[in-house]
């Protein structure tokens, strides 16, 4: 099943992840330590660590999960270097980590390609402008060095088009068809908390948030971890 993950975050304090500064890095590299720690390799001692032929496989290396993000993948990150097709998955569960904890909220919805087809009709059906369909909210490229991986869209809406998507979702909320009212619920909730984050940023020393979206639109190619 797909999963649409919408985090309540300036797209500039996102971009700013890449070439973070000392401070920001560290509070970053932090949280992926908490989360992905790798365990150190055992030192070897004795005659035979030194005689071990270098071909051979270290079979005291740490073994870790799949898609298991290395303080590698870390740095790269941080530093906004290029991210290899392989490692696109490992990275990318470190950057789901850190939008989570640095978004005002996340609000999180199932949905894969099928279903938003389905859920984008109903809305429509009920009197939803197409300029403010559920796609539109992500339809802005967010201009950031890490590619999506396979099976994954991200985008991003300015706060004037979340607030102009809420009120007109909330205006044909009792018109949509009864099994997709709850999801309109929950996504109404969440976009109406956008004017309590908003004036809460400037005394927080933030800039106000946009929506960052992303679409894991058919098979799940993130597993979390936490949250």
């Amino acid at each position: 099943m797909g999963e649409l993950r919408l985090h309540a975050i300036s797209i500039n304090e996102v971009r700013d992840i890449f070439g973070a500064d000392e401070a920001q890095a560290r509070t970053l590299r932090g949280w992926a330590q908490e989360n992905f720690s790798v365990p150190e390799t055992p030192r070897r001692r004795g005659l035979w660590s030194k005689l071990r032929p270098v071909t051979r496989i270290d079979d005291e290396a740490p073994i870790l999960p799949v898609n298991w993000p290395t303080p590698q993948d870390v740095d790269d990150l941080i530093a906004g270097r290029f991210v290899s097709p392989d490692r696109l998955v490992r990275c990318w569960r470190v950057l789901d980590l850190w939008l989570h904890n640095l978004s005002w909220g996340t609000h999180s919805m199932s949905m894969d390609l099928g279903r938003v087809d389905d859920f984008e009709f109903d809305l429509a059906r009920a009197g939803l402008p197409s300029e403010l369909s559920l796609r539109r909210l992500f339809g802005s490229d967010p201009q950031i060095p890490l590619r999506p991986a396979p099976g994954m869209r991200t985008g991003y809406s300015r706060a004037a088009h979340v607030t102009a998507t809420r009120d007109a979702l909330s205006a044909i909320a009792e018109r949509v068809s009864e099994p997709n009212r709850e999801t309109v619920a929950g996504l109404v909730g969440f976009l109406v908390q956008f004017q309590t984050w908003s004036a809460a940023a400037p005394g927080a020393g933030r800039a106000a948030p946009d929506l960052f979206v992303v679409w894991h639109a058919g098979q799940s190619t993130i597993e979390r971890t936490t949250m």
